[in-house]
């Protein structure tokens, strides 16, 4: 046997060390037996997530102990797919802001004026501690970021709708501010920042957040990573900000974060987090259901992302009911067939495909046929089907000449590349820049016995889907329904 040069062998292991690295960063995958949890107890939790009318789920981890204990990524979504947070993005910049208190660069009795004193008529009396438990003062005005280029200047010359510290707000425009603190006093925005100190020590290398007109980190919403990297962050925040013996936050300021600052019946708010219903858990909250859930008492974090459309009390409930309270926090036993049927639930596990008809004799008057589409939501300005034996292809020019070829399957997923943006809720200037893609749709059609074409497409490294009911005809109608909540809406096209 040749035997390998000195200089080759370490060029190989020096090669491998990145990868190395990245490997043992990752949570190790554990039988739930082995933490304390009965596998069908985490079926029953999948169960009730998968069978709710209310909710899509797309990703669910279940760590104990740092180890994961369940997994599941119902097809078309999988374990590697990205996903927009919404509002769980508070609380990294919560972290960003510690880091900042941690450096001496920052306090939080510092009032904004030190920050932005072109402002100080409109301002005075706001410290950054009124900004983290959403109590500033300031009148909310989401509705501005649509509209406006300037963020700060537009929202800081406002005068105050109440005294500062003294009446709860929700506002996602007071976290983007301290976004701006913090990159204005760190000299680099907060994602560079957690980026340098919290998600390269720990090998997450999947990050990306949206930017505001003027290259802010939108800080309030906009974060982007995978459900294992939202894992790790939580399991951070349970190890009060220590990863692998390193301290990376420091235990103080954790505390500090997980600390009641705001009482509101059961959702009791700190710094850019909520106290969950169950005793002495803490969560980051997003829009439609997304949760990074941190329980101390169980050792144990859940990650959920989801579209859902119930305000996330009984997905919630579900987590406490199957498998947190279940948890014993010790090995027992299990049998080998337990083990074999979770496995083989998160192997095989969908959301559900359309049911219907595979063929209808319109496809043939209708194929490759070019459908010019009215002013529409979804900025589609014209669309073609393309029909075979073996999928249907939708073709889609958008407004912008951004140009899709959206392929669907007959009872199963078809994965396809988007040419632009995924449908998307908020409607913010500069949206999806910082984010760079590219997107995916999984998707799904049948025909139903009106003669109608119905598909089911998945964004499936983002948040949402949008289900299309055409109806060919003279003029060619196309319904959309949306995940998020939203009114149905009609596209006339001809």
């Amino acid at each position: 046997m040749k035997k390998l040069s000195t200089i080759k062998v370490l060029a190989f292991l020096f090669l491998m060390l990145p990868l190395a690295a990245f490997a043992s960063a990752k949570p190790q995958r554990v039988s739930p037996a082995s933490v304390g949890i009965a596998p069908k107890q985490l079926e029953l939790l999948y169960d009730s997530l998968l069978a709710s009318t209310e909710t899509e789920l797309h990703h669910l981890i279940v760590m104990v102990d740092g180890k994961v204990a369940g997994e599941l990524h119902p097809a078309p979504f999988k374990a590697e797919h990205r996903h927009t947070l919404y509002s769980v993005s508070k609380t990294f910049v919560a972290a960003a802001v510690g880091l900042a208190v941690d450096d001496g660069k920052l306090s939080v009795e510092d009032e904004l004026t030190k920050f932005f004193p072109k402002y100080a008529s409109t301002i005075a009396g706001v410290k950054i501690k009124d900004m983290l438990t959403m109590r500033s003062g300031f009148k909310t005005e989401g509705g501005m970021r649509n509209t406006q280029q300037d963020w700060v200047d537009y929202y800081l010359s406002r005068p105050l709708f109440a005294q500062p510290g003294t009446r709860y707000s929700y506002d996602s425009i007071e976290t983007y501010l301290l976004s701006a603190v913090v990159q204005q006093v760190m000299g680099k925005d907060v994602l560079q920042l957690l980026k340098e100190r919290v998600f390269d020590p720990m090998g997450i290398n999947d990050v990306e957040w949206e930017l505001c007109p003027k290259g802010i980190v939108t800080g309030g919403w906009g974060i982007y990573m995978s459900a294992m990297s939202q894992a790790m962050f939580g399991q951070l925040l349970l190890n009060k900000g220590q990863w692998e013996g390193k301290q990376l936050i420091s235990s103080e300021w954790i505390d500090e974060m997980m600390t009641v600052r705001v009482v509101r019946d059961a959702n009791d708010y700190g710094y850019q987090i909520w106290l969950c219903e169950y005793p002495g858990a803490w969560r980051a909250d997003g829009a439609f259901g997304q949760y990074i859930i941190v329980v101390p008492q169980k050792n144990m974090v859940v990650v959920l992302n989801q579209c859902s459309r119930s305000k996330g009390w009984p997905e919630r409930g579900n987590i406490w009911n199957t498998v947190v309270k279940h948890c014993l926090n010790c090995a027992i036993e299990t049998t080998p067939a337990a083990l074999e049927s979770l496995e083989k639930y998160e192997a095989s596990a969908s959301l559900p495909l359309l049911e219907g008809n595979e063929y209808n004799d319109l496809s043939k008057k209708y194929n490759g046929k070019k459908i010019k589409l009215g002013k529409n939501k979804l900025g589609w300005k014209s669309v073609a089907f393309a029909f075979d034996k073996e999928k249907v292809v939708l073709n889609v020019v958008e407004e912008d000449g951004s140009k899709s070829a959206i392929e669907l399957g007959y009872k199963q997923w078809l994965t396809s590349q988007l040419g632009g943006y995924p449908n998307y809720s908020i409607g913010a200037q500069a949206r999806f820049s910082g984010i760079t893609g590219p997107f995916y749709t999984g998707s799904c059609y049948a025909w139903n016995e009106d003669n109608t074409l119905s598909a089911k497409i998945h964004y499936v490294n983002w948040v949402t889907s949008i289900r299309l009911d055409v109806k060919f005809g003279d003029k060619v109608e196309i319904t959309v329904n949306q995940n998020f909540p939203s009114k149905p809406f009609v596209i006339v096209g001809e």
